[in-house]
């Protein structure tokens, strides 16, 4: 089992793997390297073999992020892969996730919820209640599968200062994609397939 707030600690750092090591425990070899992928505006680390993946940044505005040094780059987010849809992904091996947060819209509502590889859209939305933000899955094949997005804060002993965290969680399968996905025996009834956490912004 993992938590939720030990991934979100590491946001907004430059991780070493000693860090990603101690998160994930003896389910990870000390001698992981990712795979590399350097683009102008991100940088990302995949894990393939343990289902992860980390999204750095620069810390300075106007910087190619590709090009820069690693002291320059800081993590934007953080990627957990089911395998329930991509197969190339191995899937996260300390499954569950565990979350034990408030809404940031309400301040006072608290969620609980085990994420497991086989939860499904319905489950989150129990767990969490209705997602803030939803989106995703119009494009039938093409671009992202319909995605559901919570605002949580997840520090409890900190409230007023601590900053909330972005879960969003991308659904796997036909039946989160199509004009009709919303509907709750489509998306409703997928498993998940990535879970993205990320610092919290303003849109």
């Amino acid at each position: 089992m993992t938590r939720l707030d030990g991934f979100a600690r590491l946001l907004g750092g430059r991780p070493a793997q000693s860090q990603i090591q101690a998160l994930l425990g003896h389910a990870v070899s000390s001698s992981l390297e990712p795979e590399v992928k350097a683009y102008p505006d991100v940088v990302y680390h995949n894990y393939r073999s343990i289902g992860l993946s980390l999204q750095f940044e620069v810390s300075s505005p106007g910087k190619n992020a590709s090009k820069v040094g690693s002291e320059d780059l800081c993590l934007a987010a953080i990627d957990i892969y089911s395998a329930n849809e991509d197969k190339s992904w191995t899937c996260f091996p300390t499954l569950p996730l565990q979350i034990d947060a408030l809404r940031d819209d309400t301040a006072s509502e608290q969620v609980k919820a085990t994420i497991t590889k086989a939860i499904t859209g319905k489950d989150l939305v129990s767990s969490l209640g209705e997602p803030q933000r939803k989106g995703g899955g119009a494009g039938g094949r093409s671009g992202p599968a319909a995605w559901m997005e919570w605002s949580l804060k997840l520090d409890r002993s900190n409230l007023n200062e601590s900053d909330p965290t972005t879960l969003q969680i991308e659904l796997a399968g036909a039946g989160a994609r199509g004009a009709d996905r919303w509907n709750a025996e489509r998306a409703g009834n997928c498993k998940w397939a990535v879970i993205t956490v990320s610092p919290h912004t303003t849109r």
